[in-house]
Parts: C-alpha cells; structure tokens; sequence
C-alpha cells in the first residue's frame, strides 16, 4: 500500500467527482444514487458551515480530498464527500431541495469554486489504510457504526483464520485485534438485526439504533454467549459464520435494549446496566423472571450472591464495631443506655451463630 504523502495530485472540475455510494457512513436506506446523497448529506450533516466556510475563504487544499477513476471519465470521492456535496450546492443549492439555510449560505458566498486539487489513487484498496488513520484512530473519527463498517471494508480485503485478519487489520489501522473483533462482532450481529427489519420494534432503525451502547454490550461475556458471539468462552466469528448467532436471544436482547414503553424507557434502562443484564442472562431463574416482565432490577437480585451479602454485612458491623470501640474512653459510666445498645449486637449476632451452627451440624 502506498504512502499517502505519494499518492498522485491533479486539479480536477466537481463536475467529474461522483460520490461514494459505499460511504461507510451512509445508511443503507439511502439510495445509491448522487441526488439522494446529496439530499440525505445536507439534510443530516450540518453542510451549511462548511458551504460558508469554502464560501468565505475558499476551497482550502490542504484537507485533501481523495478520489479514485471510476467510469466515464468521472472518479469517486472515496474521502470527502461533505466537501463534495457543499462545492455542488454552492454551484446549485436546489440540489438540497427547498432548504432556507443552505440557500442563504451560497446567496452569501464570495467564492463558488468549480475546479478543486485532489489526490488520486488506483483503487479503493489504495486508500483504506490512510482512511483508517483518519477516521479510526485519528482526530475525525467516524461514528460507530461508519466505524463497524470501515473495518469491514478493511477486513474483506484478508485471508486466512479470523484471529490472523483481525491481527491484520488492527495492524493497518494502529488499533488492538480485540478491538477490532469487537467491531465486527457487533456489526454481524447489527446486520442480523438490520436484516429481520430490526424485529419490527417501533421507531427503531439504523439512525435511531445506537450502535456503540451496542457495542458495549455485545463486550460483556455473558451476552455475548447469550447471543452466540462466544461460545464455551471462545469467540465464534459471526463476521464469516452469521449463523453462529442466536436468532431469538438477538431479538429478546435487542427489544430489552431499544423497545420502550409508555413512559419512553427500555427495559435496559441506562447503558450502565449493561452488566446486570449480563448476570441476568447467565443466571436461568434471573432470566425466565426477566422474560416474564419483571424489571432488570428484580431479575438481576436473583443473581446476588446472599452469602457473599451476608459476609459483606457482617465485615461492616465489625469496622463498625472497632470503631465504636475506639471511642469507648468518651463514654461516661455508667451508662446504661450503651449498655443496652451492646446487648442489642450481642443478640442480633447471637442469632447469627446460632443459625450457622445449625446448619453446620445439619
């Protein structure tokens, strides 16, 4: 792969640049087609400050905008397609269809450049390493799912056993090989979800879908072996074996994370519960409870270890204890109000020695 420092650079008119219809941050439900780019750019983006700043200072060169030939004489933009999008609309803002910022900004603009400098490259394979510092590991980083779908790009481009192309990719971006299985590992089970038309959950689809909550999930142990993303502690690849993954466990875990009720909550709740939902999944009674309605929080206290609670009390009682102790010499005798407050412990873990010598003779 090259260095990008070396990759050609020409002067090239917008008119010959197409978009990128594999943008990894396009959603899928947007046509592969320029004047729905375009629409959905200007519409999501923010593309009037750009469209101001180029219209203010012009085009400035040094954030490159990278292409590769495509057909026709034409070249895709493999990086910079907000750029693209906001030199076409200060040529023509009708393309944005009838939206007042973005007329105001090309009405307002000293310069409207129709020939800009680009770098081009053979392939697209030619650039994904320079992309993937970018906008993985560098200070433009995409959104998570963009992100996802990057490594994905980056992924098919290996061979071999699915730890050596994680090693490989994570190699080429300066990122971890975890990392990157967890990416794909989330994304297999996203298009798992995006392919059952997200289960039918209302509001749900790819722009509402928080993919890095997602993510994070998908990172806990237990769900992943509850969706079949590990199985017996080791990871199953859904990225090339998508039919390692549960179907219906992807289904209940997607509604507790993004179904909501009346109030406008998940059964999830916050993502901070992301590990009581783990010990939930792992524990079979906390579960069932869980799938018959009850809260996270009801499921999740069938999972508590009430020995380990029980020592946790008592230890507190005891530093409690020591404590008091140390305060003994500031107690005026006699009194008998303390005294009586002693004995109350004294009985309380009475009660408790003689339950564990019960049990312990049983």
């Amino acid at each position: 792969m090259n260095d990008f420092e070396s990759l050609n650079f020409e002067l090239l008119t917008i008119d010959k640049l197409e978009f990128d219809k594999e943008n990894p941050r396009l959603p899928k439900t947007v046509a592969p087609k320029d004047s729905e780019i375009i629409k959905y750019l200007a519409r999501k983006t923010g593309i009037e400050d750009l469209m101001t700043s180029i219209g203010v200072n012009n085009f400035f060169p040094g954030e490159a905008i990278v292409v590769t030939p495509s057909k026709d004489g034409k070249y895709t933009v493999l990086e910079g397609n907000r750029r693209l999008a906001a030199l076409r609309l200060l040529q023509n803002p009708g393309e944005a269809g009838n939206i007042r910022s973005i007329t105001r900004a090309e009405e307002e603009a000293t310069y409207r450049p129709t020939e800009i400098p680009v770098h081009v490259v053979d392939s697209r394979e030619e650039a994904l390493q320079y992309l993937g510092f970018r906008h993985i590991s560098g200070v433009q980083r995409w959104e998570p799912l963009a992100k996802a779908r990057y490594l994905k790009l980056l992924f098919d481009q290996t061979s071999g056993e699915p730890e050596d192309r994680y090693v490989e990719v994570a190699r080429e971006i300066g990122s971890r090989s975890n990392a990157v299985r967890r990416n794909l590992d989330a994304l297999a089970a996203y298009e798992a979800i995006e392919e059952c038309d997200f289960f039918d959950i209302e509001d749900l689809e790819e722009g509402s879908f928080q993919f890095g909550v997602f993510y994070t999930a998908i990172g806990d142990s237990e769900i992943a072996s509850f969706i079949g993303v590990r199985k017996e502690g080791k990871p199953t690849h859904p990225i090339v074996k998508p039919k390692s993954l549960k179907k219906k466990s992807l289904e209940e875990l997607t509604e507790w994370m993004f179904k909501k009720d009346n109030s406008g909550s998940t059964r999830l709740g916050e993502s901070r519960n992301i590990g009581k939902l783990g010990k939930v999944v792992a524990n079979p009674d906390a579960l069932e409870k869980l799938r018959q309605g009850v809260s996270l929080e009801s499921a999740h206290s069938a999972t508590v270890d009430n020995r380990e609670e029980f020592l946790g009390y008592i230890n507190i009682a005891i530093d409690n204890l020591k404590q008091a102790n140390w305060n003994l010499p500031s107690v005026t005798l006699p009194d008998s109000q303390a005294v009586e407050v002693v004995r109350e412990a004294m009985k309380a873990l009475d009660v408790a020695i003689k339950y564990l010598e019960i049990d312990r003779k049983q």
